[in-house]
């Protein structure tokens, strides 16, 4: 019984189109990649990262590097979503926009590009520390997919 369950699930999980998240290919020119932006910026360490396990090699200078990967604007802001009856904040709106490029050598092989995130989190004075911690891994997390969204966004330019 427990083999005909195993594979009825099998076949329910192949049929809804599920699929494990894969490495994106990117083009050999990318080898050796400098990012242009400051390294203590919170989205470098994710997108050093995504990068490094696409097999890409990071280089510290730009004359080093067959691609450079150019960050114009990067800013997460935090806004107010409601506000309650007695005046105080309920929900704050973390918006995160990108703005970005990459060249090869003397060429523009991916046009400027925006990217957008946004994430919705409660707020409770009486839980102060407990919705300070939420907000950081909500940030943190918005870093790593912002990071993810680049590297799709790159290798769809072919």
């Amino acid at each position: 019984m427990k083999p005909f369950l195993i594979g009825v699930c099998l076949v329910l999980i192949t049929g809804c189109g599920y699929q494990l998240k894969t490495a994106v290919a990117l083009d050999e020119e990318f080898d050796r990649t400098h990012i242009q932006h400051a390294i203590t910026a919170p989205l470098y360490r994710p997108l050093s990262v995504e990068l490094s396990s696409q097999g890409i090699t990071l280089v510290e200078q730009a004359s080093d590097a067959t691609a450079q990967i150019v960050i114009i604007k990067d800013d997460l802001s935090k806004q107010i979503q409601s506000i309650g009856t007695n005046n105080r904040v309920q929900e704050y709106r973390l918006d995160y926009e990108l703005v970005f490029l990459v060249q090869y050598q003397d060429r523009i092989k991916v046009p400027e590009q925006t990217l957008r995130l946004s994430r919705d989190y409660a707020f409770d004075i009486g839980q102060i520390s407990g919705t300070q911690a939420e907000e950081q891994v909500l940030r943190e997390q918005m870093y790593q997919d912002m990071a993810q969204m680049m590297i799709r966004t790159i290798a769809n330019h072919k």
